[in-house]
């Protein structure tokens, strides 16, 4: 039966490995999973900050680039030749071959220059003549572009303007209309065409290369890789130019969640934005967590071996102590040998050695308890038949009072048979009717009265509702008892007795018994009160009662005593109305 038993449980070696690692395991998953959010928490916000910063770098770049474009106009505008040209009303074609000399020269003395991505200057006059300067990626002069242009702006635009030809999409140009200084009329139309892609890769070079750049608005898209086409459309569509102030997000672009910063350049109408994908951000995190997952398997099987060590040392003093006790069990040893691997289970062998000798100290006494225990059980059936003895002794003197017609003795007798029914009875009833509690009382009184003949006299102020009502058994007796024999009694001169119950506005039942007799000089301590073999007229009935109604209904129905030597005495105690069963 046992090894089946062993075989079902789990041991407490096994309990105490398995609690371990799991222990382990759950704190170091915790915390990976901890650090794995907070690590994901930082470099979201490092991302953040990154890509914001380089939008600001980014637009600070193109911000710079359109100055650079936009400062070479005054350039030109300060060669005579070209100034000349540009105030006359009709252009001198001779001249064209030098002007545009002029402004091939002033274009390679520029910034511009080096930077290689302007395709075309041009200058168109008042006449729509078109002057050309050339460029290192300068394509053949095109009057159908320039003529597109001029139907496209209007000639009293004062700022910078960028726009593009639908039929154009690799180029991008900057126009700038030209007005006389004095005058303040048109004098001509200033044009830079600018490649898209060499512009774009120029502006974003020395930004991160995983992330694509796009600038754009309702009619111009420039991307710094084109083939992220797709994800700018959606892009596109998912922001608002209007609101893209300096705004970072999350956006789910064509299969992919990106991080995206845009912002509006209001001074060319375009909207920059730069994005980046989370996976980049998720494979930094993976690569960032594997060195920490293989210490993780590290520490787990570390922490296996040492629960094992662990679970090892403190049961083999168990496993000891069980083999032990299973000795015992078999009545082979007398107690348990001492343990002195630990000194917790060196203390436990000599508890339960100890617990073995009070067992068998137990045991007898016991034996001898049962033994007791019968002579009683067998005395207690003796003196069974005393009551029933003495109640058939009353009965005939009373016949006998009854007989010689002597009526006084008749009632006491039976008075007082009715005592000692009452006494036996209520050693088998905890509660009986206040009635007849009441009864009882009145038998003695009786005797009372017929000792001390008229000194004594009492009423009873009790309403009749209350007759029916349940009470403890023999808990008015012993009060009128004390009243009588250590108030009245002790009086020189007649007493008075009242007894009083009433009900309380809290819905309890108030008993007290009053009385005119010596009185208390100093109200005792009810639960003090001791029996005495001096003096048998103590007050150890008080105690006896207040201890009952304690247990029964708690502190709050205790007695209580209020005393006036020579003058009155009350004892009195509230108990809640008993349920009728």
């Amino acid at each position: 039966m046992f090894a089946k038993k062993d075989t079902e449980t789990l041991s407490l070696r096994s309990f105490i490995t398995v609690t371990i690692s799991f222990t382990v395991t759950i704190i170091l998953l915790c915390t990976i999973l901890f650090y794995y959010v907070q690590t994901a928490t930082i470099l979201t916000d490092t991302y953040q900050r990154s890509i914001t910063a380089q939008l600001n770098q980014f637009n600070q770049q193109i911000t710079e680039q359109i100055s650079s474009i936009d400062s070479i106009i005054p350039l030109y505008l300060s060669n005579n030749l070209i100034q000349n040209v540009l105030e006359s009303s009709d252009s001198d074609i001779e001249n064209s071959f030098n002007i545009e000399k002029q402004m091939t020269y002033i274009y390679y003395s520029t910034p511009l220059a080096s930077k290689n991505y302007t395709s075309a200057i041009y200058i168109i006059c008042k006449d729509n003549t078109v002057l050309h300067a050339n460029t290192s990626a300068s394509p053949e002069p095109s009057e159908y572009h320039c003529q597109e242009l001029l139907k496209q702006i209007n000639k009293k635009e004062p700022h910078l303007i960028c726009t593009v030809l639908p039929e154009d999409n690799d180029h991008l140009f900057f126009i700038r209309n030209l007005f006389d200084g004095n005058t303040g009329s048109y004098m001509g139309t200033f044009v830079i065409n600018v490649n898209k892609e060499r512009w774009i890769s120029y502006c974003a070079k020395k930004m991160e290369p995983s992330w694509f750049f796009c600038l754009y608005n309702s009619s111009i898209n420039i991307l710094s890789d084109p083939g992220m086409e797709k994800q700018y459309l959606e892009l596109q569509r998912l922001t608002d130019p209007e609101h893209s102030n300096n705004t970072f997000r999350e956006l789910y672009l064509v299969n992919d969640d990106y991080f995206v910063a845009t912002q509006t350049l209001k001074e060319i109408n375009l909207t920059s934005a730069v994005a980046a994908s989370k996976t980049i951000l998720l494979n930094d995190l993976n690569n960032t967590l594997k060195s920490y997952l293989f210490l993780l398997a590290a520490i787990i099987l570390i922490a296996l071996a040492g629960a094992i060590v662990i679970s090892h040392m403190i049961t083999r003093p168990i496993d000891k102590m069980i083999y032990h006790i299973n000795q015992i069990a078999d009545g082979e040893p007398t107690i348990l040998p001492p343990m002195k691997m630990y000194r917790e289970f060196d203390v436990w062998a000599n508890s339960f050695n100890q617990m073995l000798k009070q067992l068998d100290v137990y045991y007898n006494d016991n034996f001898q308890k049962q033994l007791l225990l019968k002579n009683a059980e067998i005395r207690a059936l003796q003196t069974q038949m005393n009551p029933h003895f003495l109640f058939n002794v009353l009965n005939t003197i009373a016949w006998k009072a009854q007989i010689s017609e002597n009526e006084d003795i008749y009632q006491m007798v039976i008075s007082l048979g009715e005592l000692l029914k009452a006494n036996t009875l209520s050693k088998e009833q905890d509660c009986i009717k206040l009635e007849q509690e009441i009864s009882y009382v009145k038998f003695y009184i009786y005797l009372q009265q017929m000792r001390f003949e008229d000194k004594i006299s009492c009423s009873f102020q009790i309403p009749e509702e209350l007759l029916q009502k349940k009470i403890p058994s023999f808990c008015i007796q012993p009060l009128v008892e004390n009243a009588i024999v250590h108030g009245l009694e002790p009086k020189t001169g007649k007493g008075k007795l009242v007894i009083q119950i009433l009900k309380t506005d809290s819905g309890h039942m108030e008993i007290s018994i009053i009385d005119n007799g010596v009185g208390f000089q100093k109200i005792p301590d009810v639960q003090s009160i001791r029996s005495s073999e001096k003096d048998s007229h103590t007050h150890v009935g008080l105690r006896n009662l207040d201890k009952r109604l304690e247990l029964l209904y708690g502190k709050a129905s205790c007695l209580k005593i209020d005393s006036l030597p020579d003058v009155y005495t009350m004892i009195s105690f509230c108990i809640p109305f008993i349920e009728e069963e």
